[in-house]
């Protein structure tokens, strides 16, 4: 594998797939100090600014994208064209007609696209996903999700894509893999009290296909004050809260991001920490991060099918927050564009 982007995560995706048995044979980052930097902390010798030039150099058998949210249809379908797997970190594409152009490289390479919405990968998720399917509370009719981030990260980086991308982007997928369907109809609204942070106060109501509704909220707004969340393989200071709600004909699940099953109170703050996204144990990282490279893993060595995370579904996901961006604009309702 390479990996295509060593920022923070991109970084913690190399320890990560190394962990899970693959062989990362070069990286590629714009920021020349900060490839050198993980390159020698990695001991990998064949770096490149330039990720064409190092899939051509490399030809491996996997392209990990961890870049910025804009670049991630070029060097996917590059290399999906050198006939590479890829797994790209989400969103998918920040358009519909980029991501059929990646969905249709795919098809032409016969080459698999599997991509990093993390949610999908967690184990109160897939449990969830499991019971529904179980049929534990009948006919799905309706879904709530909800999800809060730090306020100071709005500062940091929200500026740098849509808030949508960022944070609907995870529950938009979460409803779309529950229900198994596509979202049909959008309209969703942003909160003009919220001043120059209105674009992350946002809501939205989706009409998925067959009629199941699925209400999803996102607001940038969690206070410095609030028990830090982020635990394991990397740390950030701040908070990501939220609920995720199935209602059934007969029955309903419901799962909360922030619980107080374990809290440690410190001379620091209070720690409420998640254990479900990339905890470290025995020196390696866990949770949902290597339970989706596991996966992807599995899929490219044709072991199993891409049943779980298949790349019509991540499609959907991006046809739809993009409908609720343009709705977001309009202030109307908006249809979502199959393309």
């Amino acid at each position: 594998a390479v990996v295509v982007g060593v920022g923070r995560f991109g970084a913690l995706h190399v320890r990560v797939w190394r962990e899970a048995g693959a062989e990362v044979v070069g990286l590629c980052d714009v920021d020349g100090d900060r490839l050198t930097q993980v390159a020698e902390r990695s001991a990998i010798d064949t770096v490149d600014t330039d990720a064409t030039a190092l899939i051509e150099r490399s030809r491996p058998d996997v392209v990990v994208i961890a870049t910025d949210e804009h670049t991630h249809v070029d060097v996917a379908v590059t290399a999906l064209e050198a006939g590479c797997h890829v797994f790209v970190e989400k969103p998918l594409a920040l358009n519909g007609a980029d991501a059929k152009h990646i969905r249709e490289a795919s098809a032409a390479a016969g080459r698999h696209v599997v991509t990093g919405q993390i949610s999908r990968f967690a184990a109160p998720y897939r449990r969830m996903r499991s019971s529904l399917r179980d049929g534990r509370i009948g006919e799905l009719l309706a879904l709530r999700l909800r999800r809060d981030f730090s306020r100071a990260w709005f500062a940091a980086f929200g500026s740098r894509v849509h808030p949508v991308w960022e944070s609907c982007i995870h529950d938009i997928d979460l409803a779309i893999g529950f229900a198994g369907r596509p979202a049909e109809r959008v309209m969703a609204m942003q909160s003009d009290a919220a001043g120059d942070a209105a674009a992350s106060v946002v809501a939205g109501i989706f009409e998925l296909e067959g009629g199941i509704l699925a209400t999803i909220e996102s607001a940038w707004l969690v206070p410095e004050a609030a028990p830090q969340t982020i635990s394991g393989a990397i740390e950030l200071e701040g908070s990501i809260v939220g609920e995720a709600e199935l209602l059934g004909s007969s029955g309903l699940i419901r799962q909360r991001l922030v619980s107080d099953s374990l809290v440690e109170w410190t001379p620091q703050g209070v720690y409420v920490p998640d254990l479900s996204l990339w905890p470290e144990d025995s020196d390696a990282v866990g949770g949902a991060l290597r339970s989706e490279v596991d996966y992807a893993l599995t899929v490219f060595q044709g072991h199993r099918a891409n049943d779980l995370m298949p790349l019509s579904e991540a499609c959907w996901g991006v046809e739809a927050a993009e409908a609720m961006v343009r709705s977001l604009e309009t202030g109307a309702p908006v249809e979502v564009e199959r393309h």
